[in-house]
C-alpha cells in the first residue's frame, strides 16, 4: 500500500519534471538557433536497480524521467538582408570566445562592434578556423564553407559532439575535446529559427498535465484507502 504513494507520487514528479522540459521548448519558440530538448519515461526503481547492479526485469513501482537529450534537427531557416546575419544549413556549430572560454552557438545573429570584430549578441567575439577574431570589413561576403571573400578569413564551423553539449545559457553550449570541422553550410542574410515544433510541444504538454492529474488522484486514492483502513482497525 505504502509502495502505491511512491508510484503515484513519482509520476506526479515525472509529469512536472517533462513539463517544465516542454515549457521551456514552448518559451523559446522564438529565439534564434534554439534546440529543442527532448525526454522519455522510465521504470524508477528498475533504472535504480540497473544502475548499481546486474538487469533484473520490469518492476513497474514508479516512473522516472530518462535520456534527456537535445533535439539537433535542423530549424527553419528565414531571410533577413542583413550582412552579419548567418544560418548554418545542416551539422555544424560557431565557435565563440567568451569570458569563461569558447563556446559554441548555432545562433547567427552576429554583429560587428567598434573595433570592427564579428560579435554575437552578447559582445563575444567570433573565431575563424585559426582560433582568431573576425574583423570582415564594412561590407563583406561570407562563402557557404565560411570564407569571407574580402578578407580570406574562414569562419570556424565544427561539428556537434557525439557524446552532447552543456547547455551555459544565453543560447551558448560547451562540449570537451577537440571537435572535428562541421559538415554544414553557411547561409549568409540568413537566420536559423527554433527547431520547437509549437503543435508537437502543446500535445505533449496537455499529455503530461492529464498524467499528472492522473497520478494525483492516485495518490489521493491510496490516502483513502488506507484512511479507511486506519479506520477499521480503530473500530476493532
Amino acid at each position: 500500500m505504502i509502495r502505491g504513494f511512491y508510484t503515484a507520487l513519482s509520476g506526479m514528479v515525472s509529469s512536472m519534471t517533462r513539463q517544465s522540459i516542454v515549457a521551456d521548448n514552448i518559451a523559446n519558440i522564438s529565439t534564434i538557433g534554439f534546440k529543442q530538448s527532448r525526454t522519455t519515461q522510465d521504470d524508477f526503481e528498475l533504472q535504480v536497480m540497473n544502475s548499481i547492479g546486474p538487469e533484473i526485469g520490469q518492476l513497474g513501482t514508479g516512473a522516472i524521467p530518462t535520456n534527456l537529450r537535445l533535439d539537433v534537427s535542423q530549424g527553419p531557416l528565414q531571410v533577413t538582408e542583413r550582412q552579419s546575419d548567418l544560418a548554418i544549413e545542416g551539422d555544424g556549430l560557431f565557435v565563440v570566445r567568451t569570458g569563461s572560454g569558447v563556446a559554441y552557438t548555432r545562433a547567427g545573429d552576429f554583429g560587428v562592434d567598434a573595433t570592427g570584430t564579428l560579435v554575437t549578441q552578447q559582445g563575444d567575439p567570433v573565431l575563424d578556423t585559426a582560433g582568431h577574431t573576425i574583423q570582415p570589413g564594412r561590407t563583406f561576403t561570407v562563402a557557404e564553407d565560411g570564407t569571407i571573400v574580402e578578407t580570406g578569413q574562414r569562419i570556424a564551423l565544427v561539428a556537434w559532439p557525439p557524446g552532447g553539449v552543456t547547455r551555459l545559457g544565453e543560447n551558448l553550449y560547451s562540449a570537451g575535446g577537440q571537435l572535428p570541422p562541421g559538415s554544414g553550410h553557411i547561409r549568409q542574410r540568413m537566420i536559423e529559427g527554433s527547431n520547437t515544433d509549437m503543435a508537437l510541444a502543446m500535445t505533449e504538454l496537455i499529455s503530461f498535465q492529464r498524467s499528472f492529474q492522473l497520478s494525483s488522484r492516485a495518490l489521493s486514492l491510496q490516502d483513502t484507502t488506507i484512511g479507511d483502513a486506519t479506520q477499521l482497525g480503530r473500530l476493532r
